[in-house]
């Protein structure tokens, strides 16, 4: 049983004389009436009545306080003397990761020992008290470290906003900047806005195990992310995460994340990212930086113009190109799929997973931390970008035919393949090139004096299709009388033996007497 302090029985039995319901004290005071009655009878035992004065309501109150709480130790005593014997299942079952005060409880009773959850809290409390938890105020070094981190604000035109915030340690210089997104190409634009803002890099960045920082959360041996780790890398800073889930490893930036909240947000409206930036950006050079901070006992500007900048690693002037680690597997056709867009890698690499790194500018490729290719990235969807030198030599000689390349190859073959080829070419499609240089393909496997037969079949039949021409060439059709298509029968020959009657009365609807 809770007993309530002496200052609250005596409000109860105040309020009692004059006159409240007990309902109307419960209300006021937050307890319950069961409560409220059984202090008020208690009281009157001890000469309690609605006429005593405030002096004696004083001393009854104190009588009422230390009645309860005998009778509640005379309880707790009883109850420890029945739980003591079984302080070493107890200990034992306190070494469970999954264990709960309750869960014990409920065990005990299973084994017949009657006792309240409070009573077994109170003597776990009492023999096995936790750990007391303490922090250590570690100094830090001018230009040695900052801490960063986000923060939730709220929605502003109807988007979930975020505090980014980076505090420098010695001198709690900070810098904010409002996002709407927590990805990887937010989180390394705000850190490189605020390298600019400060004019130089902290030699350690603590930051939390966030997916865009850190992949794995080993305190011990954490795994970067990589476009974090090359940003790292560019600037020259290293990345120390912090625990997973233990705030106080980064209390200066959790500080920070919460001053901003009550000195930025709270009570204030914005209509848009821009002008909560704008107000952030003026609070951090000329509002925070300029008030005394009771850690240091200085002005954060001071400190860090004097001692946190000199100390810090200087901007380098090379542009940090922001890039995005993937995997794409390679198709047959030789190409990758990326945002849309399709790039090529050489043969070898036909089916396997391969590592990409999405620049502002380039698209990497590497296998097994090598670089097998570089493209420039394609704006837009539907884009192919081709190196046709990671094609097979044999294909890439044909692919590298142009209209002219195709004609004056086909002219060597022969006039019939060269009539062939000038057909096709009449549009100069891409589609009518690919179809060109296929046939040209063909001479390597049936040889010139077939091709050539095969297309003076073709042209005897009007029929310019790759297939066809194929097919000809599979099936030995253009060794079949070649040579008397060199003449074509006149155009008004077209209709000898043709049917006089309409193609209407051959129809199969038409009726058909079979008697």
């Amino acid at each position: 049983m809770r007993i309530n302090s002496v200052p609250t029985v005596r409000e109860i039995l105040y309020q009692d004389i004059k006159g409240v319901s007990h309902r109307g004290i419960a209300q006021s005071l937050g307890v319950s009436r069961t409560t409220i009655k059984k202090y008020c009878d208690l009281a009157k035992s001890f000469g309690y009545n609605k006429m005593i004065s405030d002096e004696n309501l004083e001393a009854i109150s104190l009588q009422v306080h230390t009645a309860l709480y005998q009778k509640s130790s005379k309880r707790h005593q009883a109850a420890m003397l029945i739980i003591a014997p079984h302080h070493d299942r107890i200990k034992a079952l306190l070494n469970d990761p999954w264990i709960t005060h309750k869960q014990i409880h409920r065990l005990l009773t299973e084994d017949g020992i009657h006792t309240s959850p409070r009573s077994i809290s109170r003597y776990i409390e009492q023999y096995f008290p936790k750990k007391i938890k303490s922090t250590v105020h570690l100094l830090t070094t001018a230009g040695e470290e900052a801490q960063v981190d986000y923060g939730y604000v709220g929605l502003i035109n109807n988007k979930k906003t975020y505090a980014f915030v980076i505090t420098l340690s010695h001198s709690r210089h900070r810098y904010v900047e409002f996002v709407h997104s927590q990805n990887i190409q937010s989180w390394v634009q705000s850190h490189i806005n605020a390298f600019t803002f400060f004019g130089a890099v902290p030699r350690t960045i603590i930051l939390d195990n966030l997916k865009s920082g850190v992949i794995s959360s080993d305190i011990y041996d954490p795994t970067l992310n990589k476009t974090y780790s090359e940003l790292a890398t560019h600037y020259g800073f290293i990345a120390d995460p912090a625990k997973a889930r233990k705030p106080e490893h980064k209390g200066k930036v959790e500080r920070s994340v919460q001053i901003v909240k009550e000195q930025i947000i709270a009570g204030r409206h914005f209509n848009n990212l821009d002008e909560l930036n704008e107000f952030a950006n003026n609070w951090c050079c000329n509002v925070i930086s300029y008030e005394i901070c009771s850690s240091i006992g200085r002005k954060p500007i001071d400190v860090f113009n004097n001692e946190d900048l000199p100390a810090m690693i200087p901007l380098t002037s090379e542009v940090f190109d922001i890039p995005i680690w993937t995997e794409a597997k390679i198709h047959q056709d030789h190409h990758f799929t990326l945002s849309g867009n399709f790039y090529s890698v050489p043969t070898e690499y036909i089916g396997q997973i391969t590592q990409v790194r999405v620049g502002l500018r380039t698209v990497r490729v590497y296998k097994d931390h090598q670089l097998i290719k570089t493209h420039i990235k394609a704006n837009g969807k539907g884009k192919w970008v081709t190196d046709q030198k990671d094609y097979p030599e044999y294909v890439a000689q044909y692919l590298s035919k142009g209209v002219d390349e195709c004609l004056e190859a086909a002219k060597s073959v022969g006039e019939a393949t060269f009539e062939f080829m000038q057909k096709i070419l009449e549009n100069s499609t891409k589609g009518a090139l690919r179809k060109a240089q296929g046939i040209l393909r063909l001479n390597d496997t049936y040889g010139s004096d077939r091709l050539e037969s095969g297309c003076l079949r073709a042209i005897f039949f009007d029929n310019y299709e790759y297939k066809s021409l194929k097919k000809i060439l599979d099936e030995k059709l253009d060794e079949k009388n070649t040579k008397t298509f060199s003449v074509k029968l006149p155009n008004e020959d077209i209709n000898q033996g043709a049917y006089i009657r309409n193609a209407y009365e051959y129809s199969s609807s038409m009726e058909v007497n079979y008697g």
